[in-house]
């Protein structure tokens, strides 16, 4: 299945491997082969370390709420102090994922989707209201074409349809507790509280039930349909379309009420209880046909759902914090050597616009990749290094001599 990126839409993300963007970038702008692929091992190894220290306390912050931990602790939390780290969890969180350049999906958004049809013909719908917190971010708008049957050519011919999906999607939810949300349903509805509690214990799998540890998941998908956002839930519940819904109640109907006029002329006609036990039992079987019917659609359902997410899903809780210092290390690499790079050729930019548009031309016609390079981030991250020097509104980059010298020094620091 091929996907192409949405070349309409400029995004910050450089989708190039490091080593393959410095071969191809030391070739291009004619550098000296050896000393600049010292200076890029430098400036990654800078960045690894920095990155493993931010990786250590991530970890740290999101220990008390991974649901997949099977570690012990003598120290328990109450309910302050569980907000306290979750706030220190998410606002640790979402720079880590602006620095690996996604974008938040906002709230207008996700609404938006629930409204549409999954290519699929799957609807389902979630209780946003079941959690504490929900964050949702994106990396990479794409598209991809499926083909499916339409009405219009009668079910004959497969026609081509556009799917717009996000290349990379982060999902992290903090459940609420039972009690607090079945008071809250319970004063919204004016029920009794326990009888809430009964009804959330059978049919809601997500509320957290009365034990003491608090849980904080984290998700991260690939290729996720912007119809099919829904689906990432795990208190989705599944609704039938209206299509299937006439289909249904059209056959479903007509046999229903083809078996009762039957059901009621042999009850007018014959008296012998086992004539009568025989039709109820025609009957019956009529009627048991159809609800198999809505019970064979929605298993079909739940089956194509369940199989999508076993081929979207990239990585779980803490796996996902690895995954995404990972890329957080990659980005700022990428930015930080691009930049360098660009300065260090025997005619350079002169300035920051003037860097931006090379690196940006050279990304569209080296890899048909269109992008918005964010040039400040990359050539502050330089100055903080040394690499860089300003001059008025000019900037220039050390000479590679130097920049092995002072990468080797801070390097040799960090380590």
């Amino acid at each position: 299945m091929q996907i192409d990126y949405d070349h309409a839409i400029l995004e910050h993300f450089i989708p190039v491997a490091y080593e393959e963007l410095c071969n191809d970038l030391v070739r291009h702008l004619q550098l000296d082969t050896s000393s600049y692929l010292k200076m890029a091992q430098a400036l990654r190894r800078y960045y690894h370390h920095r990155f493993y220290d931010e990786l250590m306390q991530l970890k740290t912050r999101y220990r008390p709420f991974n649901p997949d931990s099977d570690l012990i602790s003598r120290h328990t939390y109450n309910t302050a102090e569980y907000g306290a780290l979750k706030m220190e969890l998410v606002d640790a969180v979402i720079p880590l994922l602006q620095r690996a350049n996604y974008e938040e999906l906002t709230q207008q958004t996700l609404h938006a989707a629930m409204n549409k049809t999954s290519p699929y013909g799957v609807e389902v719908s979630v209780d946003f209201d079941d959690f504490e917190e929900i964050l949702l971010f994106f990396r990479g708008e794409a598209h991809r074409y499926d083909e499916k049957r339409h009405w219009r050519s009668l079910y004959l011919k497969k026609e081509r349809i556009r799917v717009d999906v996000y290349r990379r999607l982060f999902l992290l939810l903090k459940p609420k507790r039972l009690e607090e949300r079945a008071k809250e349903i319970a004063r919204h509805q004016g029920r009794d509280v326990e009888r809430v509690k009964r009804t959330l214990c059978k049919h809601n799998v997500v509320l957290l039930e009365e034990e003491p540890r608090e849980r904080i998941y984290m998700k991260l998908f690939k290729d996720i349909p912007h119809a099919d956002l829904e689906m990432l839930f795990p208190n989705t519940r599944v609704k039938m379309t209206l299509k299937d819904k006439l289909k249904i109640g059209i056959t479903g109907g007509g046999g229903t009420i083809g078996g009762l006029a039957t059901f009621m002329g042999k009850l007018g006609t014959m008296m012998d209880p086992l004539s009568l036990l025989a039709a109820v039992g025609a009957f019956g079987g009529v009627l048991w046909r159809q609800i198999k019917t809505v019970l064979t659609h929605r298993t079909r359902y739940m089956a194509r759902l369940a199989k999508n997410l076993y081929f979207y899903n990239l990585d779980n809780n803490i796996g996902v914090v690895t995954h995404l210092v990972d890329m957080a290390e990659s980005e700022e690499s990428k930015e930080a050597l691009m930049a360098y790079l660009f300065l260090s050729q025997d005619t350079p930019p002169t300035d920051a616009e003037a860097l931006d548009e090379a690196i940006e031309t050279y990304m569209r016609e080296t890899y048909k990749v269109p992008m918005n390079f964010e040039v400040n981030a990359g050539v502050q991250k330089l100055v903080e290094l040394g690499l860089v020097q300003r001059n008025g509104t000019g900037i220039h980059a050390v000479s590679i001599a130097d920049a092995l010298i002072q990468l080797n020094r801070v390097n040799a620091v960090s380590s």
